[in-house]
């Protein structure tokens, strides 16, 4: 087996490989074919990352030791910390939906910090630890579902919905959970997983013959040759499962599509929060929320809660409907524009979770016995399901797909204009 280092470079998307060129300081290498970034240099990262990490699991401490923020009402008080929302949820049996709260606004942004601490302790001593390898694969996996970031959107949405009916009282959590979501955001710019790499283990090509065609490893990127992977498919360098395209890609796509579409009805039918005001009850699902939002006067908010909770979901559900037939039945369009609305959709998706947010802050916050009360209906947890489908459909899809439908497609345009 040959086993050596040599600069190459696949990109994610679209699978081409190239001869990897110098990149300057802070310059970026992009896919010729798909655009995607395939490579960015920054200088110096390791201090950068190491300040930022300790600095993030100290206000990480801190966003849990302090409130959040209060609510102040007819002289009552109640004030909500990081997992304030967790616990309003596990209080009325709704684990599951407490569940996806805690994965994504704790459990993972967590792993994240001291994973990376791990890391950098070890790269520091100059020793290879246990397990860096499985570490560097759970930061690659988890990065979409650590949703620190979208909380804080949902805090301000939330706050500003509560503005009109009582005094909002911020906590000094506040001020360092804003802190620790640009730490993470930073974080994740700065992060070289390629130099990581490249010191546990500085061999980054595995074959039996010179002229085999080689396939990229997903997660730490060495480039394993086709021949060697008849024998074995999983990578020498890091120990994972590599294929040509992912497993019954198109299949688990479509499965996941379809169940999102369905949970989608019963969220936008059923209430997604149920609201008493001085013994008065009243409901509001998705749409009629936004409605509320836009004739009290806060047209920004509502514009906000209306793309992430209507607009996106089904923008989704629409591209990837139409990637999916575009890779499976028949292909037609720029394979160029396709990767880009795939690269865009598996962003925004994410953020659909604005709305889940928004409740469970406002169930933590709003429970003043029969003055006010707020609960959680029962479209939350089927939006959130929506939420998390997409997010796996977007996953499951192999957007090397499209490149060969697309070669596919002028394999066969070329033999008919032959003929």
């Amino acid at each position: 087996m040959i086993s050596t280092h040599r600069d190459l470079i696949s990109c994610r998307d679209c699978g081409h490989l190239y001869d990897l060129p110098h990149v300057g300081e802070n310059q970026q290498l992009d896919c010729k074919f798909c655009s995607h970034v395939m490579l960015t240099h920054r200088p110096d990262w390791e201090h950068k990352v190491s300040a930022l990490t300790l600095a993030g699991i100290i206000l990480f401490v801190l966003a849990n030791i302090f409130p959040f923020i209060g609510l102040e009402t007819a002289g009552q008080v109640q004030n909500s910390n990081l997992i304030g929302g967790v616990q309003a949820l596990i209080h009325r049996k709704e684990f599951l939906l407490a569940s996806i709260v805690f994965i994504t606004i704790f459990l993972f942004p967590l792993l994240e910090l001291l994973g990376v601490l791990y890391i950098l302790i070890s790269r520091f001593m100059g020793t290879r630890a246990p397990f860096i390898g499985k570490i560097i694969h759970m930061l690659h996996i988890s990065k979409p579902w650590g949703m620190l970031e979208i909380f804080l959107v949902g805090l301000a949405v939330a706050s500003l919905k509560l503005g009109n009916f009582a005094e909002i009282v911020l906590g000094p959590g506040i001020y360092a959970f804003t802190g620790l979501v640009l730490i993470l955001i930073a974080n994740n710019i700065y992060l070289s997983r390629e130099d990581i790499w490249d010191w546990l283990k500085h061999e980054n090509y595995y074959s039996k013959d010179e002229d085999d065609q080689v396939i990229a490893c997903e997660c730490c990127e060495a480039h394993i040759g086709i021949s060697l992977l008849e024998v074995n498919n999983q990578c020498p360098r890091c120990g994972t499962h590599i294929h040509m395209h992912l497993p019954h890609s198109i299949q688990k796509t479509a499965a996941l599509l379809i169940a999102a579409a369905l949970l989608y009805i019963p969220s936008n039918l059923l209430p997604i929060m149920t609201t008493t005001n001085l013994g008065r009850e009243s409901t509001d699902t998705l749409f009629s929320g936004v409605m509320h939002l836009i004739q009290s006067g806060d047209l920004p908010i509502a514009m906000v809660v209306f793309f992430a909770s209507i607009v996106v979901p089904i923008a989704k559900l629409i591209i990837m409907s139409y990637l999916l037939w575009n890779v499976s039945i028949k292909f037609s369009g720029d394979p160029k524009q396709m990767a880009r609305l795939y690269r865009i959709t598996e962003f925004v998706g994410r953020w659909s979770m604005i709305d889940v947010f928004v409740v469970t802050t406002l169930v933590a916050l709003v429970q003043f016995g029969l003055l006010a009360n707020i609960e959680p209906g029962g479209a939350l947890l089927c939006f959130a399901g929506v939420v998390v489908l997409t997010m796996l459909a977007a996953e499951t899809f192999d957007p090397k797909l499209i490149w060969h439908a697309y070669e596919k497609s002028e394999e066969k345009s070329n033999r008919y204009q032959n003929k």
